[in-house]
């Protein structure tokens, strides 16, 4: 028993609200199991009254009938009342607690598959109310239980014990046998994220899945999970047929034998015919309660696999997180500088006394081969990662002493891939500033204005990946659009034209040349054409930092510019 009040116990750590009406779920079942115990009663006093002879004393009984069926379906609906309210906080509030979990933690999924993820997200938060109402229903079908046998010993004390020692001979083989199965259904979910993690991957590089036929290796891949996942869910079958066919069996053969006891003490008149009714159904009724509690039981065994997938996530701990300072000045030029900066991932130097500055109202670019640190700057200025030893200023202050408000108002960009949500343009943008007017400005700088107006409903838009509304540098334009409503001062651009058209990647440089006019422009890039409109020129290699300064000198000066500039084919940038 200990285990499933464990998951009771766990489901009120994650969401403790609403006890309230736990309360209340509690007493609407102890009174609908109390309600469903008396119809009996009425029934064996209309039997005792037809064998009397007595016609009038039965509508008693039936008044009593339907008082009892009023108590039972009133505290059924009651019942059912609670279970809304709890169903809708459960889902909502652990849901919210789960992505907000997610959202702050990007390095989530090293640690937890995203297939676990998701399926935890969209699909174990829904039986978090059935835990509440599993643990009340097996709870009270115990109180049911204890009652009926109290009843058995009031009529005659070798019934009662014949009773619950089949009761609890049965309770004994299915608790055990419950174990088993939630022991195979963990094992199921374990393989069916397995399968959903490379669903994902699958989606998320369809193209590249097709062209290079690579699904029949997939398969190979897939068909090994698939088979331990089969291995675990005949398990779990295997076991749920003892539960529900030879389980029974034996305890419908102890069922004969009482009723063959009954019917003895009514043959030789030591029981009268209105209280064998009476026994037969309270004892029909405890084999049905005690279904009914191991079910629940079973539930919440395999409710527990559900409760401890969703306290693994909201329990995941974090690299220490970077904390803000208190510097709230909101007057930013955009003066960027690192300093002798160092970064290491497992003892492997990323960065290597990085120094180089970056000015505002240029075009500042970072090049290097895949792996010698360009997103990793990216990376350091976003303030995702801490370096291990050096500087990074913006105005001369130290970037780990600014305020929250402040750094993320004036640090903002766009990644390689844009990301778009599923809503319409509008919300899309308002995600960062609601304002329709600031929203249209932004949406005509980039130059993606007349083609959204052009659109039958316009700013109102839904975007959906399925419609294929948004090309890449559709997409891609908006993301920056968005970016600018942030009214940051300084724009970090990553691989942004990597995915894009060649007529996409000339608007997007003839918009940076506009951005910087009032910005701090900061691009990583692989592509020539992007090159060429760069102001300052930051050469990576293995880390650090071989070349810097204006354009044309650095290409005067360094042949990794010049091999990467020159080169005639354009490679896709790898994550660094």
């Amino acid at each position: 028993m200990k285990r499933y009040f464990n998951t009771f116990r766990t489901l009120l750590k994650i969401a403790n609200k609403k006890m309230f009406i736990i309360i209340q779920m509690f007493i609407s079942s102890g009174l609908n199991n109390i309600s469903s115990l008396l119809p009996p009663i009425a029934t064996s006093g209309i039997i005792a009254m037809v064998t009397q002879g007595n016609f009038n004393g039965i509508w008693f009984y039936v008044f009593l009938y339907m008082m009892f069926y009023i108590v039972y379906f009133g505290s059924l609906s009651w019942n059912y009342y609670t279970y809304t309210v709890l169903a809708d906080y459960y889902h909502l509030e652990v849901q919210r607690m789960l992505f907000e979990k997610v959202a702050s933690n990007d390095a989530i999924s090293e640690k937890i598959s995203k297939g676990k993820i998701i399926e935890t997200c969209s699909d174990d938060i829904r039986y978090l109310v059935d835990v509440v109402d599993s643990s009340v229903k097996a709870s009270m079908s115990i109180v049911k239980l204890l009652i009926i046998f109290l009843i058995f010993m009031r009529y005659n004390i070798i019934v009662a014990s014949v009773v619950l020692i089949l009761d609890l001979l049965y309770l004994k083989l299915m608790n055990d046998n419950s174990k088993k199965v939630s022991k195979y259904y963990e094992g199921t979910r374990k393989y069916e994220d397995k399968i959903i993690d490379t669903l994902n991957q699958m989606l998320a590089n369809l193209k590249q899945v097709k062209t290079l036929n690579l699904m029949p290796k997939l398969n190979v891949n897939l068909d090994k999970t698939r088979k331990r996942w089969k291995e675990q869910y005949k398990g779990k079958r295997v076991n749920m047929t003892i539960r529900y066919c030879i389980i029974p069996f034996i305890v419908y053969i102890g069922k004969i034998l009482l009723y063959i006891f009954l019917a003895y003490l009514v043959i030789n008149k030591k029981m009268t015919i209105d209280k064998l009714v009476l026994l037969i159904s309270y004892f029909e009724m405890a084999i049905t309660c005690t279904d009914s509690m191991l079910d629940n039981l079973l539930n919440l065994s395999n409710y527990g696999v559900r409760v401890n997938r969703i306290k693994n996530i909201l329990d995941y701990v974090p690299q220490k997180d970077i904390d803000f300072g208190d510097v709230d000045n909101d007057y930013i030029n955009g003066i960027v500088e690192f300093k002798n900066v160092c970064y290491e991932i497992k003892n492997k130097k990323i960065l290597d006394k990085a120094t180089f500055k970056i000015y505002p109202n240029e075009i500042n670019t970072i090049i290097g081969h895949s792996g010698s640190g360009k997103t990793t700057i990216i990376n350091l200025l976003y303030r995702l990662d801490r370096i291990k030893s050096g500087e990074i200023l913006i105005d001369d202050e130290n970037i780990y002493n600014y305020s929250k408000h402040v750094y993320s108002s004036n640090v903002s960009g766009v990644f390689q891939k844009p990301f778009v949500f599923e809503m319409s343009i509008k919300d899309n943008l308002s995600l960062v500033n609601p304002n329709f007017k600031n929203q249209v400005e932004a949406c005509k700088r980039v130059g993606i204005h007349e083609f959204i107006d052009s659109l039958p409903k316009g700013y109102n838009t839904i975007i959906s990946e399925d419609a294929h509304l948004l090309s890449e540098g559709q997409k891609q334009l908006l993301a920056i659009a968005r970016s600018l409503l942030s009214k940051a001062e300084i724009l970090l651009l990553d691989e942004v034209t990597s995915n894009i058209d060649p007529t996409t990647t000339t608007k997007i440089g003839e918009l940076l040349k506009d951005l910087k006019t009032d910005h701090t422009i900061i691009l990583v890039t692989h592509k020539p054409e992007m090159m060429d409109i760069s102001d300052r020129i930051i050469v990576l290699d293995k880390g650090k930092v071989i070349a810097k300064g204006y354009n044309q000198n650095v290409y005067d000066k360094c042949d990794l510019y010049k091999e990467l500039k020159n080169r005639t084919f354009a490679s896709i940038s790898e994550p660094n």
